[in-house]
């Protein structure tokens, strides 16, 4: 059973009316992290069954990455919902075109995997031209709408009867997507058909943490006053600057033991897939039992360890951000840098750890300056370390410049 479903008497007021809105339209949803997107169009695909009575081929939930269609999957037993019915917008493409066009799809011989690039090319052609009987389904439901190409929405209003989206533009980090215009146009809609105003799962400390990254000052102050989560722990987010990288593994591990000990749904999240096994390698030579993205399994308690892109619509209580040094964003521009770590940090419910090294401090680290003044940040280096993470009033003399950025 998933322990981060919630059932439906559980749900918000705001939630349950996303979950009813009407079907005779497509409909748009916009949420900031933590408003339950998720957890709603889960619901709503089963609303959705019931009020329109189709069979479990009739329809789909979409999906941009793997990892969110395994975590997705690991909750469906609750609904009764097909585990065919959740996959990535890719593999539906895929799939479409083994059935409809040729059992030999385009390949990408570099990357040694389909070429999703022109499958998705081809199967747009195919629909377009008719020769396809549609609709294919009763109903499409797609999350984290804001990584799919605007085209493709095109493809999920001619294949689908309606088409529920949710997005959030604050958290598109992929190098192709859609803004919320992109995909209003695409639907034949003039604006948004809901919002949800309040976002549950982050501790308020994590949400000031989060809303550093965001430079606008009035979105800032909106996704601010969106927070409605009580504060019941005093325990700041951590930031670390290690003497080395040897330093900042040790570290780590600390720190990783120390959140297991309190039975906690950890992640380690990494800017670079080449981090996610490295670390790995030696987390499992600590004695630790460790997952990565290769062999999740989100009913277990064992540490997740992940890339930011694939941590897109995930959830836990405690994550882990280690390698905050320039080398793990190359030809990464600042402004996409803050909307990776926005992400990266909203993924926690209760608290985040961060670390970089003293010879290679990741330069928009400075940006936190003020969130240790302002007690909503311990800044630690070795030596500074207690047995668990300490107020920021023991660290504030020495840090509270963090001239160590």
């Amino acid at each position: 059973m998933s322990t981060w479903l919630l059932p439906r008497s559980e749900l918000t007021a705001e939630q349950l009316r996303a979950i009813e809105l009407p079907h005779a339209d497509h409909q748009v949803i916009f949420g900031a992290p933590g408003s339950g997107k998720t957890q709603i169009l889960l619901h709503r695909a089963a609303e959705l069954r019931r009020r329109l009575g189709s069979a479990d081929g009739r329809f789909r939930i979409l999906v941009y990455t793997n990892v969110l269609k395994t975590y997705i999957r690991s909750a469906l037993e609750l609904l009764g919902l097909p585990e065919r019915a959740v996959t990535t917008f890719d593999d539906w493409c895929k799939v479409f075109y083994e059935h409809h066009i040729s059992p030999c799809v385009p390949w990408d011989a570099a990357a040694k995997r389909p070429d999703f690039d022109a499958i998705r090319r081809a199967v747009a052609q195919k629909i377009i031209s008719g020769s396809v009987p549609l609709p294919l389904y009763d109903f499409v439901l797609v999350d984290e709408g804001q990584d799919l190409e605007p085209a493709s929405f095109d493809m999920l209003r001619r294949v689908a009867r309606h088409v529920t989206v949710c997005l959030d533009h604050k958290q598109q980090i992929y190098e192709r997507g859609s803004n919320e215009a992109d995909i209003l146009a695409a639907l034949g809609l003039r604006q948004r058909n809901l919002t949800l105003l309040d976002a549950y799962r982050c501790s308020p400390y994590v949400a000031r943490l989060a809303a550093q990254w965001l430079q606008d000052p009035a979105e800032r102050e909106r996704y601010l006053r969106q927070v409605r989560t009580e504060q019941t722990e005093r325990e700041t987010p951590l930031l670390y600057e290690a003497a080395s990288f040897e330093d900042e593994k040790r570290r780590l591990t600390e720190v990783l033991r120390q959140r297991l000990l309190t039975d906690q749904r950890v992640a380690v999240l990494f800017p670079l897939r080449r981090q996610v096994f490295g670390f790995a390698k030696s987390l499992t030579a600590a004695g630790i039992e460790i997952e990565t993205q290769e062999n999740l399994d989100f009913g277990s308690c064992r540490p997740k360890l992940i890339t930011y892109h694939s941590a897109k619509g995930l959830t836990f209580d405690s994550v882990l951000l280690p390698r905050l040094v320039t080398e793990s964003f190359p030809r990464t521009s600042a402004d996409r840098q803050r909307r990776l770590l926005f992400v990266a940090v909203t993924r926690a419910t209760r608290w985040v750890y961060l670390s970089t090294v003293a010879d290679g401090t990741l330069p928009l680290l400075a940006d936190l300056r003020p969130l240790v003044s302002e007690r909503v940040l311990t800044a630690q280096r070795p030596g500074q370390v207690p047995g668990k993470s300490a107020p920021i009033s023991s660290v504030a003399k020495e840090a509270s410049g963090l001239d160590f950025l």
